[in-house]
């Protein structure tokens, strides 16, 4: 169970390897809990997260090492992190590799990567709100922060794909860079960002048009993957997994201002900014490890031990008992 905390947040490290979740104190970086998902190391998987608006439940998106059968282990998991107890199981077959919170946090929705199709389910229930087709190998999943719209990415296929919430349906599928990762909007929903892997860019969408408005180029050794958007949204932070750096584009003429390389972990994946905008943390998944990035110098501050193979990052808020 998790200590005492005078810190108003708490970040969450999905460990691939390690299969749990290691929980670090916002203020004082120190290992407070560490949520184990299963004792199958090797073989299960936690790697997508999200944190319930009241910071009570994470949810991880769980899988194995074997994405082409679906199994009982492809599932997501809510856990109290209060309690450490699993408060729901959702069956999500299909290797979930990502999931999204809703606004309210009454929705969940995942990619699934195995199957090509993107789910959502309601987080009291577990109950099934729809599952519908998307791109070949879809990973990053966003709802925008009105909650009408969920963006998947589709790796093999280039593409996003837009579905309407209310209406239950899919209405677009917009191509994007090569090999899309992830998807984040910015917090007044004009703009919806999608890092290309393979392709070293971030596409930028009007999400009006729901049309690709501007591309910015991080170079094709960039390897852009997991994206996390300032509180006030004038700036997008970009994990650069094959350059072992954090690449800051401004908003809203989305240039690249600076290139975070210095003490940076290696192959950064996962990336969350804290609630205040003042810190980044990053998943390194090669050295085991979440470096701290300020963002007043842009430079890293100190590099945290973190479990085996960070996959995801996220932060959330200090719960409090009922």
């Amino acid at each position: 169970m998790a200590q005492d905390s005078d810190s108003e947040y708490r970040v969450y490290v999905s460990n691939e390897y390690g299969t749990g979740i290691t929980v670090l104190d916002g203020d004082t970086y120190e290992e407070i809990d560490y949520i184990e998902i299963s004792d199958r190391p090797g073989e299960v998987r936690p790697r997508g997260m999200g944190p319930s608006p009241d910071g009570r439940i994470i949810y991880v998106a769980v899988s194995d090492f074997f994405p082409q059968l679906e199994t009982p282990d492809d599932k997501l998991v809510g856990i109290d992190v209060l309690t450490g107890e699993v408060v729901i199981e959702i069956n999500a077959g299909g290797n979930p590799e990502r999931l999204y919170v809703s606004p309210d946090g009454e929705q969940v929705w995942a990619a699934l990567e195995a199957i090509a199709q993107g789910g959502g389910y309601w987080t009291e229930t577990g109950e099934e709100i729809a599952t519908f087709r998307v791109g070949v190998e879809p990973e990053g999943v966003a709802v925008s922060p009105d909650g009408r719209y969920v963006y998947l990415s589709a790796e093999a296929t280039h593409t996003t794909t837009v579905y309407d919430i209310e209406n239950e349906e899919v209405v677009k599928h917009i191509l994007v860079g090569n090999r899309p990762r992830e998807v984040q909007f910015t917090p007044d929903g004009q703009f919806a960002y999608v890092s290309a892997e393979i392709g070293g860019t971030v596409s930028v969408i009007d999400t009006d048009s729901m049309e690709v408005v501007d591309t910015v180029d991080l170079g094709l050794d960039s390897r852009p993957v997991e994206m996390a958007v300032a509180p006030d949204g004038d700036r997008i932070y970009v994990a650069g997994g094959g350059t072992n750096a954090v690449y800051v584009i401004s908003i809203p003429d989305h240039e690249l201002i600076e290139t975070i390389t210095e003490d940076m972990g290696r192959r950064p994946w996962g990336i969350a900014v804290t609630p205040d905008g003042k810190r980044v943390f990053t998943a390194n998944g090669l050295s085991d490890s979440v470096s701290v990035i300020d963002t007043d110098c842009l430079c890293v501050v100190e590099n945290l031990e973190a479990g085996r193979g960070p996959h995801s990052v996220e932060i959330g808020v200090v719960p409090h008992e009922d």
